[in-house]
């Protein structure tokens, strides 16, 4: 029983965390459709989920393979790691409204793209 309650307050937990963006973001809206409000924060929770999953996935692989680099080359292991775990997490209403950009991968720091380190 007890361990059922701790799922259950991780789960809450989870959909809390989740759903803040949505939630500040309808905030943020004051005098818009509440209707709307509501769809594009249930559409954001919901198209975080697979690509939040996707994101995390490969920022581990990243993880990993900058890891394995770092030994050989510091500046190659430094620029993996930007771009798999750098850029957006999850899919906020600002961003499928258009108003921000959604990036899943990020870019690797000025001085790795220039060759200078």
């Amino acid at each position: 029983m007890k361990t059922m309650a701790i799922r259950m307050l991780i789960v809450i937990l989870a959909l809390a965390i989740c759903l803040a963006p949505a939630a500040l973001a309808a905030k943020e809206s004051a005098g818009g459709d509440m209707a709307s409000d509501v769809g594009i924060g249930a559409a954001s929770f919901l198209f975080s989920l697979p690509y939040g999953a996707a994101k995390v996935g490969m920022a581990l692989v990243g993880g990993l393979a900058g890891g394995f680099t770092y030994p050989f080359d510091k500046h190659a292991a430094e620029s993996v790691w930007h771009t798999t775990m750098e850029g957006d997490y999850l899919v906020t209403p600002d961003h499928l409204r258009g108003k921000k950009e959604l990036h899943f991968i990020g870019a690797p720091p000025e001085s790795s793209r220039n060759g200078h380190g």
